[in-house]
């Protein structure tokens, strides 16, 4: 058991340490933002429309560190590399202690 627990630490760390090439392969493919992470108008810049399910859903949910920033903007590609580990290293400590506590929860059981 421990192996695995290793080896999926070892794996999430390296997914982290990842997540900033999302950064880099739209400005090196000169692509323009990220994929996958436009706002309706890029959708619709990109698309000529925007899907009618994607419009009505646009404005549900508003993320805790939009943009994967702290706050501050125009950021240099150092600086944003640390704020999306940072964000993927939060992530993974919010859902690891959600499970944890779910299958503390269902072991009482």
């Amino acid at each position: 058991m421990e192996k695995i627990r290793k080896k999926i630490i070892i794996g999430l760390i390296a997914a982290a340490l990842i997540t900033p090439i999302g950064i880099f392969l739209p400005v090196w493919f000169n692509a323009g933002d990220a994929w996958g992470e436009w706002s309706t108008e890029t959708v619709d810049e990109k698309l000529g429309y925007v899907p009618e399910g994607m419009q009505e859903d646009a404005d549900i949910w508003n993320a805790p560190m939009p943009d994967y920033s702290l706050g501050k903007e125009n950021r240099t590609m150092g600086e944003q590399s640390l704020a999306y580990i940072l964000s993927a290293i939060i992530g993974i400590g919010i859902i690891s202690f959600l499970s944890f506590g779910i299958v503390k929860m269902l072991k009482k059981e």
